[in-house]
């Protein structure tokens, strides 16, 4: 699964060319849930394009953006939701996946370190090498049990993450600034 801008900084073309490669080996779907916008938008097509030049078309589904209980239930359908973005300020979809149950696989940019725990909750992956992507995503699949570990711990992980908890260590941050 990949969920967010369909835009070139988000990267949704390592995920396409890693599908491409591991569906010489196994069937593979890909969901894309999200548009074009920014710099998206001056080559909307872009990434069906690829889809079909890569020979994988019919196993790319493109959703719109959905609404949050769509959204979801997208997350809890997918094995993985994947995130190989060239920059994340923070990482709000993987943080959303992993709160569903799902583990996410998302570049080492950004925030997403922190809102994945490498080997915890997801894999975090260096560079944006489809065939690396492609290695790591197909150990995965080929491993329920793995899958089931960093599903188990990656809701846990995303409960870290709480408004509560946020406006708590704000607070505190003021409160020793101010000391």
């Amino acid at each position: 699964l990949f969920v967010g801008r369909i835009q070139r900084l988000k990267a949704p073309d390592v995920l396409l060319r890693s599908a491409a490669r591991l569906a010489r080996d196994r069937p593979v779907q890909v969901a894309v849930v999200g548009a074009p916008s920014g710099s998206g938008l001056a080559d909307p097509t872009w990434l069906a394009d690829l889809a079909r030049d890569l020979g994988i078309a019919d196993a790319v589904h493109f959703v719109p953006p959905a609404t949050p209980p769509a959204l979801a239930s997208y997350y809890r359908a997918a094995d993985l939701t994947v995130v190989p973005s060239y920059n994340e300020s923070f990482g709000l979809v993987a943080l959303e996946s992993q709160a569903c149950g799902t583990p996410v696989v998302a570049a080492a940019v950004g925030g997403l370190p922190t809102a994945v725990r490498d080997g915890v909750s997801g894999v975090l992956i260096d560079g944006h090498d489809p065939e690396q992507w492609a290695k790591v995503i197909g150990d995965l699949l080929r491993n329920p049990a793995d899958l089931h570990r960093l599903g188990g711990a990656a809701r846990a992980h995303a409960e870290l993450f709480s408004w509560d908890r946020t406006t708590d260590e704000l607070v505190h941050a003021y409160q020793e600034a101010r000391a």
